[in-house]
């Protein structure tokens, strides 16, 4: 470009902000990577806390029935594990009273769901467990 007289030569002008425009691209772009990373743990962890609630409400479910049929308190940790989950009888207890001329029986039942079981607890990222306790009367 003649500028007065003088010739100058202008190349690589447009460097600069191209490579700083690639530089922002590219924070941009692991900004965002990151933001997708932690939304996808933070699913997993839902589903895993989902999981866990209804494996500790079918151990509930068994526990209850296991009353229901034999009007004993079952305790221990069932035998087989639900997609990982361990589940276990953490407390059963039983107190009878008496209702008019009738005797009624209260059971107070609280079940764990753990995966990989409760040993695992910190040691497991994927950890997760739920309690559920539940009331019951049987006539």
């Amino acid at each position: 470009m003649r500028y007065w007289g003088v010739v100058r030569r202008e190349k690589g002008f447009a460097l600069p902000a191209v490579a700083f425009l690639i530089v922002i691209v590219a924070l941009i772009i692991a900004a965002l990577q990151r933001i997708n990373s932690n939304q996808t743990a933070t699913s997993s962890m839902g589903l895993q806390s989902s999981r866990a609630y209804y494996a500790a409400y079918s151990g509930v479910e068994w526990a209850a029935y296991q009353v229901r049929t034999t009007n004993i308190c079952p305790t221990g940790t069932l035998a087989d594990r639900i997609q990982g989950f361990e589940i276990s009888i953490e407390d059963c207890g039983k107190t009878d009273y008496l209702e008019g001329t009738k005797t009624v029986s209260m059971y107070e039942i609280r079940v764990l769901a753990a995966y990989g079981g409760k040993d695992q607890y910190g040691s497991n990222p994927d950890f997760a467990s739920r309690e559920i306790t539940v009331s019951m009367v049987i006539e």
